[in-house]
């Protein structure tokens, strides 16, 4: 069961609130998956042709867009919304590392994309669901 005010959140985020929120959470994703990339490549000196900042934008940025209309469709049916957005997120996270540990695009990539899915799946976690409530919050009440 949802509290009035869990309902309220729920019913007052809209589509473009949900892109707002996803966008906002996919550029900060991104930002801080393009910085853990440049370390860990600069540090263990490695070189990707598939793996570069531009596919790690693209991919952070659209897992949020995606992530925030998955978690408004929980957030309208469930009270258990985060719980069921972390079940989902971490879940993908581990489901791409198996994918990228068992065909490898190129030798060591995993060592590069296995730490950022988990940065995109936990930054996507605490965010998403934040950012929600703040724009329920910020809008002006109806009636």
């Amino acid at each position: 069961m949802q509290t009035t005010t869990q309902q309220q959140i729920a019913s007052s985020t809209t589509i473009g609130r949900t892109l707002i929120v996803g966008s906002a959470a996919g550029v900060i994703s991104a930002i801080v998956s393009n910085l853990l990339a440049w370390g860990i490549i600069a540090a263990n000196d490695f070189q990707f042709e598939m793996l570069n900042g531009f596919s790690i934008t693209l991919s952070a940025f659209f897992a949020n867009v995606i992530g925030a209309f998955i978690y408004r469709f929980w957030q309208k049916r469930s009270s258990r919304a985060v719980i069921y957005y972390a079940i989902l997120s971490l879940a993908m996270a581990v489901l791409m590392t198996i994918n990228t540990a068992s065909n490898p695009m190129e030798p060591h990539i995993g060592t590069v994309a296995n730490p950022l899915h988990f940065a995109v799946a936990l930054l996507s976690l605490v965010l998403i669901p934040k950012f929600m409530q703040r724009t329920a919050a910020a809008e002006p009440p109806k009636g």
